[in-house]
């Protein structure tokens, strides 16, 4: 997944009907299926797995990997503040209509760092300087 710039070792991985997750140290990488709708019920299921990992007290960053087209309903953010140790996000994409739509998410997300990327390497040294985190 993300060996070819961290080595990190992806503590666990779920394929769920919504797309993969990769569970790192700190971090999650979530790589979700085309044509979904990232909603509040996708984003439950997904705490869920964050829940399992990071608890209620260990901080983490989740990374979303845009590499398919997808809806994301700029409410399902309301759900993710219930992740209080969530600290960063960051989105990696290379299509253009993301960029716009990260404008509209972030005014929704209100939890923290917020940031959009077009290169997964970039949002990783982001992750780690927003974790205190050396490389």
């Amino acid at each position: 997944m993300l060996s070819t710039i961290s080595n990190l070792q992806v503590k666990a991985k779920y394929t769920l009907e919504f797309g993969t997750l990769y569970i790192y140290d700190y971090f999650v990488v979530a790589i979700l299926n085309e044509g979904i709708m990232l909603n509040k019920d996708v984003c439950l299921k997904e705490m869920l797995h964050f829940k399992k990992h990071f608890g209620d007290d260990i901080p983490f960053a989740y990374i979303t990997i845009r590499k398919n087209s997808y809806s994301v309903d700029p409410t399902a953010y309301f759900t993710l503040r219930k992740a209080k140790n969530l600290k960063a996000f960051a989105i990696v994409s290379k299509k253009e209509i993301d960029f716009y739509n990260y404008k509209i998410e972030k005014s929704f997300f209100k939890q923290g760092n917020m940031k959009i990327f077009y290169e997964t390497k970039s949002a990783l040294k982001w992750v780690n300087k927003i974790m205190r985190i050396e490389m």
